[in-house]
């Protein structure tokens, strides 16, 4: 059985958690609020608030309390950034975030100004790039990757030896942050784009000097928005695609194009308990839980965030409704469309594993296609 199917005889209460962290909804469902662009905007800029103010009570409190808070406050810093670039200002390079091209533009103005990212023009070429050509060598995102170490046929042990040195590389964070700065302030932007990212420049310098809270900057601010942001990245774009699937050809049929992108799903089937004693049960149903809650939640709400969870259908479909992407892919299982689909099951490491090619792990799988279970489980939580 489909994993979130094995879901279904789970209390209605925890229906909608199961939803968000799996990204995929029970067939048949329906949702109980329609997501609108203006939300992912105000939910990037609240993660991220939130994450700055756990860092501000961990260093006001001892030092017992304070190290947990400030270590806790970096993901969330950075994943509030990220939810910030990869949903909000990604919609705008597609002017799918609002009605008007000059509106797209303004919204992701000033979301990059404030995070740092490339300018709106900038940006938006390099991303359609990566649309005409996905995972070619005209595609910056696998010339980053290769500019990281990441290379195919690699086994499990060689990618968590890459992984590892690629997350602490000076040069891979030192070329982040410069491309970054280039960007914004000598890769010749627009005027009124200079002049906002020296302007945010100039009042953050003013700010830090009136206030004396440089330390408070750099801890909370700075390395959850560079360290933290360029590692979030880095691990999302490893499965962003099956990067090294057709050997970089520029030239795909549409059928091979689908092959590169996978939905990218969250959690394991329930566990089969019937045949178990108490203790086995119990046990099995808390290791479950656990890592749904320790290991799947932070994922998601870190790194694998918003609507990147169905970044297939982004590809299939790239005008569809993007606020409300599980529902509208589950619903394109239902049709002819069904055949596009493909997706891979579990966490972190099995996305970037399919994402690379891992030579000793499995493949992703085409999405079956959405039939409601005849009979409803009943399934002992």
């Amino acid at each position: 059985m489909q994993p979130r199917e094995s879901m279904r005889g789970l209390p209605r209460l925890v229906q909608p958690f199961l939803t968000w962290v799996t990204g995929m909804p029970l067939t048949g469902a329906k949702p109980r609020v329609l997501w609108r662009p203006v939300l992912a905007l105000i939910a990037g800029f609240v993660q991220t608030v939130v994450g700055v103010t756990i860092g501000v009570a961990g260093l006001q409190a001892r030092w017992y309390l304070g190290i947990p808070l400030v270590l806790l406050s970096w993901p969330i810093t950075a994943g509030g950034i990220r939810r910030l670039d990869v949903v909000v200002v990604h919609q705008t390079l597609h002017q799918m975030y609002t009605p008007s091209t000059r509106g797209n533009r303004i919204v992701s103005e000033i979301v990059t100004t404030l995070t740092w990212r490339p300018p709106y023009d900038e940006n938006r070429k390099e991303h359609l790039v990566h649309h005409a050509h996905p995972c070619s060598l005209r595609d910056g995102d696998i010339l980053y990757l290769a500019s990281t170490g990441a290379r195919p046929g690699m086994t499990r042990r060689e990618f968590r030896g890459y992984l590892w040195r690629a997350l602490i590389s000076p040069r891979h964070h030192w070329s982040f942050f410069a491309g970054r700065m280039r960007g914004n302030f000598f890769s010749r932007p627009p005027a009124y784009r200079l002049a906002m990212s020296l302007s945010y420049l100039a009042a953050t310098v003013v700010f830090l000097g009136l206030t004396g809270w440089w330390l408070q900057w750099l801890l909370l601010w700075f390395l959850p928005a560079t360290f933290f942001f360029h590692n979030h990245t880095l691990l999302y774009t490893l499965s962003e695609h099956r990067w090294w699937l057709f050997q970089n050809a520029e030239r795909l049929t549409k059928p091979q194009r689908d092959q590169l992108t996978f939905g990218r799903f969250c959690g394991t089937a329930v566990p089969q308990t019937g045949d178990v004693g108490p203790l086995r049960a119990g046990l099995a149903w808390t290791g479950w839980w656990a890592r749904m809650l320790l290991l799947y939640a932070p994922y998601r709400l870190c790194i694998l965030v918003g609507d990147t969870v169905q970044h297939d259908l982004h590809h299939v479909r790239p005008k569809c409704d993007w606020a409300n992407s599980s529902w509208v892919r589950n619903a394109d299982l239902g049709t002819n469309q069904a055949g596009r689909y493909f997706e891979v099951w579990g966490g972190l490491l099995s996305h970037v594993y399919v994402g690379n090619s891992v030579s000793d792990w499995i493949t992703a799988e085409p999405s079956a296609p959405s039939r409601r279970p005849a009979v409803k489980e009943a399934v002992a939580a």
